[in-house]
């Protein structure tokens, strides 16, 4: 048993959808439930098999769109677990490709996130979120770069054999499925360098920069954004769902580093 979690690492992990996140809970050790209303946040230890290192994890899947995922972000950043406070939020999830150079179980890593649906025109910009006073959530190179090399690093290993290649890149969230081609091209005029879309990820990344919490958005490619984009992300879900922890674990694998910088 662990008598203190003062010097442990505690990573929120959040999602939209319970298979976004997989076998998670299955992974756990010595797991508590909170609930938030109908949220349910579940918290546990995760061990390393490499090394037996303890990490404190709190799941919880918010569903659809921004004002859901906001406030599963809010409640699950007020987690705590042996005392111990969040101190790293992850979003981690599925989004439909806006570059033909990207297919599915492509990973994306955004560098920095837009709210294409945001607009507080004239007063504002279009997209500026009044609130902090620009457009795009830019995610701490530190982190991003971590992400990237562990990620990389299992891909050439070949530990993650499902998935494809990793991409950094600009993401953009709304409050609405993107399955028409003509809005994904008006997006990729406004908004150049494009590389997929999705309903939470930048009010995740909003809700984490106001709170002051260092946060991380991980992304897999599920569909086009196109007329078949229906159809395309239900079957991949079900298919996803049994691959995405191991994404996940990438990350939990390699957390030395950045806890150093974090704790």
């Amino acid at each position: 048993m662990i008598d203190s979690g003062n010097n442990l690492l505690h990573i929120a992990i959040l999602c939209a959808m319970p298979e976004e996140i997989g076998t998670a809970l299955s992974n756990l050790k010595n797991i508590s439930e909170k609930r938030k209303g109908d949220l349910k946040i579940f918290s546990g230890e995760w061990i390393s098999p490499v090394d037996n290192t303890v990490i404190f994890v709190s799941i919880a899947w918010s569903g659809w769109g921004k004002v859901s995922a906001s406030r599963a972000a809010t409640r699950i950043l007020d987690s705590t677990i042996k005392g111990k406070a969040v101190d790293f939020l992850i979003f981690t999830g599925v989004a439909g490709s806006a570059k033909f150079s990207l297919n599915q179980w492509d990973i994306v890593l955004p560098n920095e996130l837009v709210q294409h649906d945001m607009d507080a025109s004239p007063i504002y910009k279009k997209y500026v979120i009044p609130a902090l006073n620009k457009s795009r959530i830019k995610v701490s190179a530190k982190l991003l770069d971590w992400a990237n090399k562990s990620i990389s690093m299992d891909l050439k290993k070949n530990n993650l054999k499902k998935f494809g290649k990793i991409e950094v890149g600009l993401i953009a969230t709304g409050d609405k499925f993107i399955s028409d081609k003509n809005l994904l091209e008006n997006f990729l005029k406004e908004l150049p360098g494009l590389c997929a879309v999705e309903m939470e990820g930048a009010a995740v990344a909003q809700v984490a920069t106001q709170e002051n919490i260092p946060w991380l958005i991980l992304r897999v490619i599920s569909d086009n954004a196109d007329g078949n984009a229906k159809q395309n992300f239900n079957d991949f879900l079900n298919e996803y769902k049994n691959f995405s922890w191991n994404l996940i674990e990438t990350l939990l694998l390699n957390s030395k580093e950045i806890s150093i910088q974090i704790l």
